[in-house]
């Protein structure tokens, strides 16, 4: 998990909320003052089982998700291959588009070509109307009684007879073949005019049809490319919420190692009071008296030494109050907007590597490097029914990895690790657990004097 110091690049990362409950979870009833540790051993076990379910919950959680992707994915490959049919079927689709549209083109022109034979036809039929107008009015000319039977009662032989009769015949012949070869012309003119509405009529259908199975295709391949886009957003959507889980697991399980290890440190206790207990059953009220005496005595002198050793290393001094300066040097930033953006915290800053203190008793969650805070320690506290955090960042040494940790204990040395321009101190309280959006943070200055 990479952990922004500044806040401006933080600001970039995707809150996760969830921290906050699962924090809360696995911190609330801490108490790193003896008698808490004592009166509190099966809480904390309690709180153990409790992260440990809470870790079960994740860890189906975070399988459930790896499942949902698979499926997702699957999905996304059915469709990427319905969508490689549905463009294969749309080439398919615009190769007979392109054929219709040559048959379309053939079909105008034999329309035009009927049309031109339509006009021969009516132009020859007017010609046969005329020859036959001619001949009618030519009968009618000739007084109207002129008749094929006269002409062959006029014959003067029989030679005569035969040859007005074959004149008849052929003239009969001619008429006849002129009338059936004008009804059939007409005919043909009918079957040829109908034949091009009906081209017509066919070609509007195959238009019709051709515009229909275009916008049909394109409904198609738009509402499958709806589909896949849907089905990313989701897979994505996926993968951000499994990396919060896996983030939330991470948390969790540096919250139980330092419950496991707050047990320990309880566990050791309770065993030292049981021995002492024992040993104090065993003697008499005088010698223990004795004794008691002794040890305080005894007890006073490395206070002084400790008084001592704490000038020499220039560790600071507590002042009282919840929490206590960490460190000796110069505040040099303080909390709020500055020109690298949100400050959550202060900075204070020393030309020799000075001790880092702990602020207040409280319990190591976290002890790491981290690219923006470099050597970085985490302490969970529990003051007055309230769970504070605090951060000591770009440390050179960490002293402590995990466990309980007294106030003004030495944690570690001033440093310039990770995100740094020159050896200082940027220290953070949160009100709550430690979130990566920092919701939780507040001005140092308001408990301690800077």
């Amino acid at each position: 998990m990479r952990i922004v110091d500044t806040g401006t690049r933080g600001e970039k990362k995707l809150k996760r909320r969830s921290y906050m409950t699962l924090v809360i979870a696995a911190s609330l009833g801490f108490s790193l003052t003896g008698e808490a540790f004592a009166a509190k051993l099966s809480d904390l076990e309690q709180r153990k089982q409790e992260i440990q379910s809470q870790k079960s919950g994740l860890e189906s959680n975070i399988n459930e998700k790896e499942q949902q992707i698979s499926e997702l994915q699957q999905q996304q490959d059915q469709i990427t291959v319905e969508i490689r049919k549905l463009d294969q079927t749309i080439s398919e689709t615009e190769s007979k588009i392109r054929a219709k549209e040559t048959e379309i083109t053939k079909t105008k022109a034999e329309i035009e070509r009927l049309r031109v034979e339509i006009k021969e036809l009516k132009i020859r039929i007017a010609e046969r109307t005329v020859v036959l107008e001619d001949r009618a009015r030519s009968i009618q000319q000739s007084g109207g009684s002129a008749s094929y039977i006269d002409v062959l009662l006029g014959a003067e032989s029989f030679s005569d007879f035969i040859n007005r009769a074959t004149a008849v015949t052929t003239l009969v012949n001619a008429d006849k073949d002129i009338l059936e070869e004008q009804e059939k012309d007409k005919k043909q003119l009918e079957e040829n005019e109908q034949k091009v509405k009906e081209q017509l009529a066919n070609l509007e259908t195959m238009l019709k049809e051709l515009e229909a199975m275009n916008a049909q295709l394109i409904e198609k391949r738009t509402a499958k490319n709806n589909v896949m886009k849907g089905l990313v957003a989701d897979e994505h959507e996926a993968h951000h919420t499994k990396l919060n889980l896996e983030e939330e697991q991470s948390l969790l399980e540096s919250q139980e190692a330092s419950i496991q290890e707050a047990i320990r440190v309880e566990q050791v206790r309770i065993a030292e009071q049981n021995r002492l207990a024992t040993e104090a059953k065993q003697r008499a009220q005088k010698e223990a008296t004795q004794r008691a005496a002794a040890h305080k005595e005894a007890a006073q002198t490395p206070a002084a030494s400790t008084a001592e050793t704490t000038r020499s290393t220039v560790t600071p001094t507590d002042s009282g109050g919840m929490f206590m300066r960490p460190a000796q040097g110069t505040f040099t930033s303080g909390f709020g907007t500055r020109d690298l953006g949100d400050h959550k915290g202060v900075d204070i800053a020393n030309s020799a590597s000075v001790p880092i203190v702990a602020a207040a008793d409280g319990v190591v969650s976290r002890s790491y490097y981290s690219d923006t805070y470099g050597n970085a320690i985490f302490i969970s506290h529990s003051i007055n029914g309230q769970i504070y955090t605090t951060v000591y960042a770009h440390m050179s040494e960490r002293i402590v990895q995990g466990g309980s940790v007294q106030k003004g204990q030495t944690i570690g040395y001033m440093g310039n690790t990770g995100q740094s321009f020159g050896q200082h101190l940027h220290f953070e309280i949160h009100k709550g657990p430690w979130t990566l959006g920092k919701e939780n943070a507040v001005d140092p200055a308001q408990y301690i004097n800077l």
